[in-house]
């Protein structure tokens, strides 16, 4: 059995997620500014005092649970990339080594 890792395309991977978690901050955002002006809609009496509270209850949760989601992607992409730095120091490491090896073995010609 044989395992193959591709350092580059673990690269690639981490840089994907974190483009895609790029996106998702943005969406965030977006879905911040629109839901925002939706309070004025509650109206000023007491019932729409409570809708309103409600609301932003919702809305700070909901938007701390999507940052929060957001921000997991952003380090679990930094860690795929971090992965594949760190399989091809071990790889150049390892090269070195038998690189080293040999040379001893043909008496340091």
């Amino acid at each position: 059995m044989s395992l193959q890792i591709d350092p580059d395309g673990l690269d690639q991977a981490g840089q994907s997620i974190e483009g895609t978690a790029e996106r998702f901050f943005a969406a965030v955002d977006e879905f911040s500014s629109r839901i925002e002006g939706v309070t004025a809609a509650c109206g000023s009496d007491e019932i729409g005092g409570l809708i309103e509270q409600a609301h932003t209850a919702v809305f700070e949760f909901a938007k701390e649970c999507f940052s929060e989601a957001a921000q997991s992607m952003a380090d679990a992409g930094l860690d795929v990339r971090d992965f594949a730095v760190q399989h091809l120091n071990a790889d150049n490491e390892v090269a070195q080594a038998f690189i080293q090896l040999t040379s001893e073995l043909d008496g340091g010609s």
